[in-house]
């Protein structure tokens, strides 16, 4: 994404000058996988919402490199260990941690990544306070998110829980209020206004319900070389998706009843096309894109709301449409 592209490589310096610091050194078992996945790529995303804030509110952005360092480092304890309860192999085209090394190393070097991300807040002085219980809450949010992720893998595709409201309440939980507090947290850096960094967050609420719904809309009908990975696996794995559980809400009868067989088993042959003809029988693709649209046409009416000169507010307004328009 251009919008992060300039913040990328000072981030990237200023994580590797963090972690080359002494008390990050020994024991090597303990630090080799932190550093491992900090330096590990990424788009830097959650860093660069913190200083784009920031920069929205001041000239001396810089003074949010602790802060934008912690939300990252954050992000990267959450990713450990969900591709230990994920049993993921790959994460940014790397074996993951765990795979690596061993489950028990990436369980406690995620807690250390997670430590680690509260000393860099130490650096933000006046700001500690508001900022801690501000992650603070982010990252019980998050857990909870996970946890209704992991409920509605458990749940049947029919179980009276499994909404429309349960699925956007899940994904606001464990993707948006990540984005929303990276965006606040810049701002009150920034030396907003106590409305203005509240609307930021609305605006990162907003944009990562929007991307988690345009990542499960690629999934089923995105294009295999420019989504970067193959079409379809949300269907494969049953996974209780935005548009499965609207299509179960829209379909008839006997079109509800074809579903839930089909997602009954893992192992049905044709089981992608199935779906999807079942989802094109209510439009199901229309629908999401229209939720999607909603969501970001939501954050980009406050962003114009806030009462800054429009070269402020252009780099997010660009974030926030790349976002929208992305393919991958």
């Amino acid at each position: 994404m251009q919008s992060v592209a300039s913040f990328q490589e000072i981030i990237n310096t200023e994580i590797r000058r963090r972690l080359s610091m002494p008390q990050f050194q020994e024991p090597q078992g303990l630090y080799a996988p932190c550093a491992y996945i900090l330096k590990n790529g990424g788009k830097r995303v959650r860093a660069s919402l913190v200083l784009m804030a920031a920069k929205m509110f001041c000239n001396d952005y810089q003074k949010a490199f602790p802060v934008a360092l912690a939300f990252e480092t954050f992000h990267n304890f959450t990713l450990i260990h969900d591709d230990i309860m994920d049993a993921a192999d790959i994460r940014r085209g790397q074996p993951t941690v765990h795979v690596k090394w061993n489950t028990n190393t990436a369980i406690l070097s995620g807690d250390a990544v997670m430590i680690m991300a509260y000393s860099f807040f130490e650096d933000a002085k006046e700001y500690v306070s508001p900022l801690f219980s501000l992650l603070n809450k982010t990252a019980l949010e998050v857990c909870e998110g996970q946890q209704y992720d992991i409920d509605l893998e458990l749940a049947q595709l029919n179980d009276t829980w499994v909404t429309e409201h349960m699925y956007i309440r899940m994904i606001e939980l464990k993707t948006s209020v990540l984005l929303a507090a990276c965006l606040q947290a810049g701002a009150i850096v920034g030396g907003a206004s106590t409305a203005d960094a509240e609307k930021l967050y609305e605006i990162g609420r907003l944009i990562g319900i929007g991307f988690q719904l345009q990542d499960d809309l690629l999934d089923t009908f995105g294009n295999v070389e420019t989504f970067g990975k193959k079409i379809g696996g949300d269907i494969i794995e049953n996974k209780k998706t935005f548009l499965v559980i609207k299509a179960l809400e829209l379909l008839n009868p006997t079109q509800k009843q074809e579903l839930l067989h089909v997602y009954a088993n893992k192992h049905i042959e044709g089981k992608y096309d199935t779906v999807v003809e079942l989802f094109n029988a209510v439009d199901i693709r229309l629908v999401t894109e229209k939720y999607i649209a909603d969501y970001f046409s939501k954050a980009l009416a406050i962003l114009d709301s806030l009462s800054l000169d429009s070269d402020r507010k252009q780099e997010l307004y660009i974030f926030i449409k790349e976002l929208q328009e992305r393919t991958f």
